[in-house]
């Protein structure tokens, strides 16, 4: 067991963000000025509740649950939960809060990606969500995408330290090469405006998109792409503290394919270790494996040359 822009329908809980204490190297800010804080993700592709699957949501639920306790994270992106996946995650993992909207009217219609925090561990300050599109303040399909994209996220305080973190998960199209390329660029620029404003910021997401992909370089800033706040812990983590397979999708099936399920995390986090959980033939929790770092906020500054 493990150890311990902004949108038309933004949520106002505790007030806006503010860059008190973030510090300023060149021309980037980042630390939300608290003391150093340790912080688990977990980024998780649920699968959809498809009655023509021969492993139904019903059976799947108790493997999800079990999985995310296992796993211990402060905070959680799901991907591709229907409004009763939503209820019933939300009902079974009661000591998380959670925020998430259906991507079809930004209610309860379609699937939803919603985030989950501890509510011991932090206090929510502001949720929203944005749709990837050219019009991201409403429901809407993006570029070359064959249906509408939600991205949702919290902007938390954590309760000990003080320190502020942007939780952000998001779901890619699987059908569109310049949705995912546009999504991709998107999502970055909302990362890097909570960036210069001082908080950490954690991506979670099923990008649809392999390491070698554009989209995927494009969110990490690496082959050419423009500078990014966002890294992936996997690459950057110690080779002995990275244990797992390395692709995620396997399609309910033993033999696992492509890497496309990410959390990233701001480029100033120092990486502790990575995990993705390994396929359970014949007891599959999902036909996406759920990917799980732990890196600590404050101790690290950014790096002159990334």
């Amino acid at each position: 067991m493990f150890t311990d822009r902004n949108t038309s329908r933004r949520r106002f809980l505790l007030g806006g963000v503010t860059a008190l204490g973030a510090t300023r190297i060149g021309d980037r800010r980042f630390g939300s000025g608290g003391r150093p804080t340790t912080v688990r993700a977990c980024s998780f592709n649920v699968r959809y509740d498809n009655p023509e699957d021969e492993y139904s949501w019903d059976e799947r639920l108790p493997r999800v649950v079990e999985t995310v306790e296992e796993i211990a994270p402060g905070l959680l992106g799901v991907q591709e939960a229907q409004p009763n996946q939503y209820d019933d995650l939300r009902a079974a993992l009661d000591d998380y809060e959670w925020y998430g909207v259906g991507r079809d009217d930004g209610d309860r219609e379609g699937e939803m990606v919603p985030v989950a925090w501890r509510a011991d561990r932090y206090r929510v300050r502001e949720t929203g969500e944005f749709w990837l599109s050219e019009t991201p303040d409403e429901p809407s399909v993006g570029w070359d995408a064959d249906l509408p994209r939600v991205t949702t996220w919290a902007s938390l305080s954590h309760r000990e330290t003080g320190r502020r973190l942007w939780l952000c998960n998001t779901h890619f199209s699987h059908v569109g090469e310049t949705a995912r390329v546009e999504s991709a660029k998107l999502v970055r620029e909302r990362a890097d405006e909570r960036a210069m404003a001082g908080e950490d910021v954690v991506v979670t997401g099923d990008c649809n998109s392999k390491p070698s992909e554009r989209p995927y370089q494009i969110l990490t800033g690496t082959a050419g792409s423009p500078a990014s706040p966002l890294f992936d812990p996997r690459r950057e983590a110690d080779t002995d503290t990275v244990s797992g397979p390395w692709g995620t999708y396997h399609g309910f099936t033993p033999e696992i394919e492509d890497r496309i399920d990410y959390v990233f995390t701001a480029d100033t986090a120092a990486v502790d270790w990575y995990r993705t959980l390994d396929v359970r033939p014949g007891e599959y929790r999902s036909d996406h494996l759920p990917v799980v770092t732990e890196v600590e906020f404050g101790s690290r500054r950014r790096l002159p040359w990334r």
